[in-house]
C-alpha cells in the first residue's frame, strides 16, 4: 500500500488531485477536478501492488463498466476510467457527500422503523434495476451502501460492482479474493458453500440481512473467525428481531426470516416482492417508489396511522358468543316451577301408599 496521500498534486486522465478522502484494501480516493469543466469528482486509483494483480485489475475494471452500464439514481455514478503514468488504473465519479451505512449504524445503531424502509426501498429499486440487466451484485453490505443528505432525508448510492460476471468466469480463484478483501458477514448460505449458481436471490438475503441489521443494530450472523462466520449462515438462525427493538412488528420479523431462508427457493423471489412483504408488515401501500421518496417524518406518520399488520401464523379460535342471550327464570316463574313440583311430588306419593292399601 503506498504512502496516504501521495497522490494529491498530480495530474493525469484529465484530472487534478486534490485531498485525500478514504483508504480500501484496492485503492485509495481523493477529492478531484476536471482541468476543462472544473467539475469536482472523486477519483479511485488502484495501490501499487494491487495494480500489479491481473485479478484485482479485471475486478476493478468491471466495476468501472458495470456501473456506468447501469446508470440509476440509487447506483453510484461512475465518469471515466485511465491509467495513471506509473501504470495504475483509476476511476472517477460522482463527489458524494455523506458516509457509509456501515458507519451509521456502528455510531447509532438500530434505525427507526421509518428510516429504515425509505433506506430499503431505495436499495430495492437500484437491485431491481441491475437485476433487470442481468447483473446480480454479490457483495451487498454496509460498507457497499453510501448515506448522502439528500433534500428528503437519507439517499443511497450503491457502491461496489466489482464481484459481478467476473465472479462466474473465474470461479473460486476470484471468491477466495473476496473473502481476504472483502466481508463475508452478507454471503448467501450458496455463496458461503463455494457455489456458482448464484442468481438475485443471493442478493434477497444480503439485503435479508442488511434488514435485520437496521432493525437491531447486530450483525445477523456474526461470529470471530470466517469458517465459524460462514458456519453460521450455512446452518444457524440470527435472534429474533423482537429480543433488540420491539418497535418493529413480529410481521416485519417474518419478512426478515423468509429472505434469509437456506434454501433460495423457499426465500423471496426478487428483491422487489422482499420489499412489498416488508411494507406491508407495516401496514403500509405496496408501492416500493413512492416510499423511497417519501419523508421519513411522513413515512413514521403512515406507519402510526396505519391498520394493525396482520399477526403471525394462524390466528387462535374464537370463544363461542350467542347473538341471543338466554333467557333467565324470573322469580314467578322459578315459585311456578317448585309448586308444579310439590304437586307431582305429592301425587306420586299418594299414588304409591293406595297400591300398598291394595
Amino acid at each position: 500500500m503506498g504512502r496516504v496521500g501521495e497522490r494529491t498534486g498530480q495530474r493525469f486522465g484529465g484530472y487534478t488531485v486534490g485531498a485525500h478522502i478514504a483508504d480500501g484494501s484496492m485503492g485509495a480516493v481523493y477529492e478531484a477536478h476536471h482541468d476543462e469543466t472544473g467539475e469536482r469528482v472523486a477519483i479511485k486509483v488502484l495501490h501499487p501492488h494491487v495494480a500489479r494483480d491481473a485479478i484485482a485489475a479485471e475486478r476493478f475494471r468491471r466495476e468501472y463498466e458495470t456501473a456506468e452500464s447501469l446508470r440509476h439514481p440509487y447506483i453510484i455514478d461512475v465518469r471515466d476510467f485511465g491509467e495513471t503514468d506509473d501504470g495504475a488504473d483509476f476511476m472517477t465519479m460522482e463527489f458524494l457527500e455523506g458516509e457509509e451505512l456501515s458507519l451509521i449504524l456502528a455510531r447509532e445503531g438500530a434505525m427507526r422503523p421509518a428510516r429504515a424502509v425509505r433506506i430499503i426501498c431505495q436499495l430495492t429499486m437500484a437491485l431491481q434495476h441491475a437485476h433487470a440487466d442481468g447483473v446480480v451484485h454479490r457483495d451487498l453490505k454496509p460498507d457497499n451502501l453510501f448515506i448522502c443528505d439528500g433534500p428528503n432525508g437519507d439517499e443511497i448510492r450503491v457502491l461496489d460492482f466489482g464481484s459481478v460476471k467476473l465472479q462466474l468466469e473465474t470461479g473460486p480463484k476470484l471468491t477466495m479474493l473476496g473473502t481476504i478483501l472483502g466481508s463475508p458477514y452478507y454471503m448467501s448460505p450458496e455463496q458461503a458453500m463455494g457455489k456458482l449458481d448464484v442468481d438475485p436471490r443471493s442478493d434477497v438475503f444480503a439485503q435479508s440481512s442488511i434488514m435485520y441489521e437496521l432493525a437491531t443494530g447486530e450483525i445477523a450472523f456474526a461470529a470471530d473467525t470466517i469458517p465459524d462466520i460462514l458456519t453460521k449462515i450455512i446452518e444457524e438462525e440470527p435472534p429474533p428481531v423482537s429480543i433488540a427493538n420491539l418497535a418493529y412488528p413480529l410481521s416485519f420479523e417474518e419478512v426478515v426470516r423468509k429472505g434469509l431462508r437456506k434454501d433460495k427457493l423457499e426465500r423471496f423471489g426478487t428483491s422487489q416482492e422482499l420489499a412489498e412483504a416488508m411494507l406491508g408488515a407495516f401496514g403500509l401501500h405496496r408501492d416500493v417508489q413512492r416510499w423511497a421518496g417519501t419523508p421519513v417524518d411522513m413515512i413514521e406518520t403512515a406507519i402510526d396511522e396505519a391498520p394493525e399488520p396482520p399477526a403471525m401464523g394462524p390466528a387462535s379460535p374464537r370463544p363461542f358468543r350467542s347473538s341471543v342471550p338466554p333467557k333467565l327464570p324470573t322469580r314467578k316463574h322459578r315459585g311456578a316451577t317448585l309448586a308444579v313440583g310439590f304437586i307431582l311430588a305429592g301425587a306420586l306419593f299418594l299414588g304409591a301408599w293406595l297400591l300398598l292399601r291394595c
